[in-house]
C-alpha cells in the first residue's frame, strides 16, 4: 500500500523534494518548487509498485541504494516536467530539444579540435547521432557549426585539469599512459578526470536526454 497516511509516503514527499531541487534551480523561470515537488509525488503514485520496490527493504545499505533509485526516476520526471513548460512559454516543441550524447561530445570534440569541418563526416556515427550521416533534421542543435559553436562554449567552461585532459586524449589523440606519465599522475586519475570534464560539458549543454 502507498498512502497519504503512510510512513512510507512521507519519505516519497521528502524524496520528491530532493529529486525537485536541482531541476528548479535551473528551471525556476519557467515553473515553481511546489509545483514540481508535487507532480513528482503524483508521479510517484502512479508509480507506487516501483516506490515500493525501491523502499520496502529492511536492509539499511539495500534501502539507500533504493532511495538513490527514486530520486533518480523523480528527477527524470521532474525535469520533462520543466521541460514541458519551458518549452510552452517559449513557443516550441520539446521534439525540437536536442541531447548530446558521450559518444557525439566527443566526435565534435575532434572537429573543434582540427577545425576540419571536413572530418565531421568521417569521426561521426549515424548511431550515435540517431540519424543518416548528412541528416539535418529540423532542430539548430543538429546544425554542426551551431553544434561546434556549443562545444567551443562547453570547453571553455571547463577547469584547466579537466580542459588539458579532454584536449590531449581527444585532440591530440594521446593514450592515457602517455597523459599520466607528463601529469605524473595514475592512469586511472586521468581517466577519471576525462571522463568527469565529458560530464560536465554535457551538464554545460543541457545534460543528459531524461526521456
Amino acid at each position: 500500500m502507498l498512502d497519504n497516511n503512510d510512513a512510507m509516503w512521507l519519505d516519497v514527499m521528502e524524496l520528491a523534494a530532493v529529486a525537485a531541487a536541482p531541476v528548479h534551480r535551473t528551471f525556476n523561470k519557467f515553473i515553481e518548487f511546489d509545483d514540481l515537488k508535487q507532480s513528482a509525488c503524483e508521479f510517484a503514485v502512479k508509480k507506487k509498485n516501483k516506490v515500493i520496490e525501491y523502499l520496502d527493504r529492511e536492509d539499511k545499505d539495500e534501502r539507500r541504494q533504493g532511495e538513490t533509485a527514486l530520486i533518480v526516476m523523480l528527477r527524470r520526471h521532474c525535469e520533462r516536467v520543466a521541460r514541458k513548460e519551458k518549452a510552452s512559454r517559449a513557443g516550441y516543441n520539446v521534439e525540437d530539444e536536442y541531447f548530446y550524447r558521450p559518444a557525439v561530445v566527443e566526435n565534435l570534440i575532434k572537429v573543434w579540435g582540427s577545425g576540419d569541418m571536413d572530418l565531421a563526416g568521417q569521426v561521426f556515427d549515424p548511431a550515435d547521432m540517431g540519424q543518416k550521416r548528412r541528416t539535418k533534421v529540423a532542430s539548430e542543435g543538429n546544425d554542426l557549426l551551431a553544434m561546434i559553436a556549443d562545444i567551443d562554449a562547453a570547453m571553455k567552461s571547463l577547469d584547466p585539469r579537466s580542459y588539458g585532459v579532454v584536449y590531449l586524449r581527444l585532440v591530440d589523440e594521446m593514450k592515457l599512459v602517455e597523459i599520466a606519465k607528463e601529469w605524473e599522475v595514475s592512469p586511472q586519475r586521468v581517466d577519471q578526470i576525462f571522463h568527469r570534464g565529458i560530464r560536465k560539458i554535457i551538464e554545460y549543454l543541457g545534460g543528459n536526454s531524461p526521456y
